[in-house]
């Protein structure tokens, strides 16, 4: 069993983990693998479960985020049973029952999981932990109602916990021997003192929003991610600026690519490109092992202004005189500590205006 068991966590860690990437800042990597192992540790109480299923399940129950939030859990299911990979080591009743585990992890989902398997993922997926709630809440409000201001958020957030946490909310618990119950009845009275609850909500509301960095205080959007692209020569690069972004809060969406193999940037730069242009993200940060490739196809697209920079001296010359919207860098020929002192002046660095606004008003065709 060990062997298989590495080779699809292998399998999993390569080729299903990086997509998390691309999700809001609760579902990302740290989620699936906080999924992942608690349901593992779960599954001990329980040794008639097939812990390589149940791990495959952990790690696509969000998958669906993909195609949207309301739908995601079907979505996931859907994904898992049209995976034709998964049947190199599962049947058809064993890709039907991790479908199903997917499916009936939502919190909200109006019937009982239909196995243990959708019972461990569930009880795994709840993470009962009121900084993290209150967190996850309010980065799922700035995402998807960027137009709310404090008190907007704040009354959302009552209203969303009235109705998942609160006594008689929706949120249910299936595994008895998880420690979720007892941390569940501490939030609770946490969302009982609105004196507590008001202020552990202003405490992370301010974490978030000034986060003690410089890099918050400028050209970043509330509520907007920052758009990551690279392909197979920038990745070890663009990894470090994930962590850099991770550690300091801040937003961000990648468009890949999820890991080293070879592929062609203009896969990864278009979606990019496109997502800057709607405003959906802002501003975007791109690497291939050159820089070049991925900065001139970037640039096809009449909304994009990138800027191939090597020194953060650049970088800031990027943004004065050139308002560039994208940071382009070269994988190979920049050590990650550079590239990271790159991002930090591009982040912190306004546009000056004047006399250099008429000459980017002449860049589109």
């Amino acid at each position: 069993m060990n062997n298989r068991y590495n080779e699809i966590e292998a399998f999993l860690e390569q080729e299903i983990v990086p997509r998390y990437d691309a999700f809001d800042a609760g579902h990302r990597r740290d989620h699936v693998h906080h999924v992942m192992h608690e349901s593992q540790d779960l599954a001990q109480y329980y040794p008639g479960v097939d812990r390589i299923m149940l791990l495959v399940a952990a790690a696509y129950h969000d998958l669906g985020l993909e195609i949207g939030r309301d739908v995601h859990h079907t979505e996931s299911a859907r994904i898992i049973r049209q995976d034709q990979r998964l049947r190199q080591w599962f049947n058809d009743e064993q890709i039907e029952i991790i479908a199903q585990a997917a499916e009936d992890h939502r919190a909200s989902s109006n019937h009982e999981p239909r196995s243990i398997y959708g019972r461990l993922i569930a009880e795994a997926d709840r993470h009962i932990d009121a900084d993290t709630i209150v967190r996850r809440t309010i980065q799922f409000t700035f995402k998807h109602m960027p137009g709310l201001d404090r008190e907007g958020n704040y009354q959302r957030f009552l209203n969303h916990m009235a109705e998942k946490y609160a006594e008689g909310g929706y949120l249910k618990l299936w595994i008895p021997e998880s420690s979720n119950a007892t941390r569940l009845n501490e939030y609770r009275k946490i969302l009982a003192d609105p004196v507590a609850i008001r202020q552990k909500f202003d405490n992370i509301y301010d974490q978030l929003t000034n986060n003690n960095n410089d890099t918050m205080t400028t050209i970043l959007k509330p509520g907007i991610p920052v758009a990551l692209c690279s392909d197979h020569a920038g990745f070890a690069t663009k990894q470090a600026v994930i962590e850099y972004l991770k550690e300091n809060g801040i937003e961000y969406k990648d468009f890949g690519t999820y890991n080293e193999e070879s592929c062609d940037y203009p896969d990864f730069a278009h979606p990019c490109a496109l997502a800057i242009e709607s405003g959906e993200c802002y501003p975007g940060i791109a690497v291939c092992g050159s820089g070049e490739g991925i900065n001139i196809t970037l640039n096809k697209h009449q909304g994009i202004r990138s800027a191939l920079c090597w020194l953060p001296e650049l970088a800031r010359l990027a943004r004065q005189h050139n308002d560039a919207n994208v940071l382009a860098m070269p994988g190979r020929f920049v050590p990650n500590e550079e590239a990271i002192e790159m991002v930090k002046t591009f982040l912190s660095t306004e546009f000056e205006g004047g006399r250099h606004q008429k000459r980017v008003d002449k860049i589109p065709v």
